[in-house]
């Protein structure tokens, strides 16, 4: 049951310093008065000292700092008591042992958050904003996490779903006035609106591409011919010696991958074979990996020594974006780049930026993104419902027949948004979580 006390280890497991234990629940006051002596729920919000007891033997498992959370005023809208103790392994797992014996269960991955939705404390763009913020690998993605957490795609989403009411509104007022011929509900006055806010379902929607790579990482693809400076400048990308570099060709016989940061955004660099003709097994499957790399990349970066004749029937075959790179510049002279002088290095560095996440540069950190595939899905439905609408209203359809289409396209952002969501989206959503959280 939703009520049910919950307790998890809110920190990571192994050795610290604290560690962080959250229970919650309706009875989850009385529960820690079981465990910890003295108990202190008043005032709340304020840290008190306890010794930690198992329930039953009372036996001393820690000296804790604890503090006590009334609903609705807490994480999860219910009672919460945070519990800190020491680190460890031992200490902490027995802290939890201790609270389960006293009734609680351990909780479910994510349950807490779970518990926040449910209880209207956050919705559900807000709750997958926590998991990402709690991933985040880049300074990128930490600020588009935290302002979706502060509700920036919500606010735009609810926005959109205001517009999309307010224009159902006008079909339903033609339909109960249908001598307005002229009045507030002329065929401009519906189009205007139904413009504006099919275009801002679209334009969002463009952000999706950019906004679902940027939670996994852009994945760039480093080819070319065997000895055209590919490992050396995957290393100088990585900034660490990953990948061997010898001056013999076709060293790399396998495809490397390594995340880097790159002007702030998140990449898979994947270091691959050269691409050439080859009678050894060995090297011939590196390439067959290269290949396949190649046709799953966002961005290829191809390297080249020197005008390459084959160049641009490779490039024919890629349908990734792809950046062109002149390397060894230190021994050719010309324009490129060096990882033993550092030359156009920065240069290279920004351009991978603007290519890989263009329209997310363009948009700065104001602007909401969409991050992830559940929710292209949902404005994908909420435009193709907008559509439906207007080819419905042109052909003739029945006003309010038409107007089935604004309520399916309202629905698809309430799923979006976590107004109405199934318990099969919720177990979803919820099962990345760590148990925590």
């Amino acid at each position: 049951m939703l009520s049910d006390p919950i307790v998890a280890l809110a920190t990571p497991p192994g050795r610290s310093a604290l560690a962080l234990i959250r229970l919650s629940g309706a009875r989850a006051f009385s529960l820690a008065a079981r465990c910890l002596e003295p108990f202190h729920p008043t005032p709340p919000r304020t840290v008190f000292r306890a010794r930690l007891l198992h329930p039953d033997s009372r036996e001393p498992v820690d000296d804790v700092l604890a503090a006590c959370f009334p609903e609705p005023h807490s994480y999860t809208g219910e009672n919460v008591v945070e519990i800190s103790t020491h680190g460890g392994l031992v200490v902490p797992a027995a802290a939890v042992a201790a609270l389960v014996a006293a009734g609680a269960r351990p909780a479910a991955p994510g349950e807490f958050t779970r518990r926040a939705v449910l209880s209207g404390k956050m919705d559900l763009l807000q709750a997958e904003a926590t998991a990402d913020l709690i991933d985040a690998g880049s300074p990128v993605q930490r600020r588009r996490a935290l302002q979706q957490l502060d509700r920036g795609l919500s606010n735009r989403l609810t926005a959109l779903r205001a517009e999309i009411l307010e224009l159902e509104a006008l079909i339903a007022y033609d339909i109960d006035f249908p001598e307005e011929d002229e009045g507030p509900v002329s065929e401009t006055t519906v189009r205007r609106a139904w413009c504006v806010v099919r275009d801002r379902v679209a334009d969002l929607l463009k952000t999706a591409p950019e906004g679902e790579r940027l939670r996994e990482g852009a994945l760039l693809v480093i080819a070319g011919r065997p000895n055209a400076g590919k490992s050396s400048l995957f290393n100088a990308l990585l900034g660490t010696e990953r990948a061997i570099v010898t001056e013999i060709p076709g060293t790399t016989r396998d495809a490397i991958e390594a995340h880097a940061v790159i002007e702030g955004f998140p990449f898979r660099l994947v270091d691959t074979a050269g691409l050439r003709d080859s009678d050894e097994r060995i090297e011939r499957l590196g390439i067959e990996v290269s290949r396949k790399y190649l046709a799953a990349a966002d961005l290829v970066l191809f390297c080249e020594e020197r005008d390459d004749p084959e160049r641009d029937a490779f490039l024919a075959q890629v349908q990734a974006p792809v950046v062109t790179v002149r390397t060894k510049v230190d021994l050719s002279g010309g324009v490129g780049v060096s990882v033993v002088t550092g030359t156009g290095i920065p240069e290279l560095r920004r351009r991978l930026a603007e290519v890989a996440f263009g329209t997310l540069l363009a948009l700065g950190d104001v602007e909401p993104v969409v991050t992830r595939a559940r929710h292209r899905t949902a404005l994908e439905r909420a435009l193709v419902e907008l559509e439906g609408f207007w080819t419905a209203r042109q052909s003739g359809v029945d006003a309010a027949a038409a107007a089935t289409h604004l309520r399916a396209a309202v629905a698809a952002l309430d799923d979006l948004i976590g107004a109405i969501t199934p318990e099969d989206v919720l177990d979803r959503v919820f099962a990345a979580f760590c148990v925590g959280k």
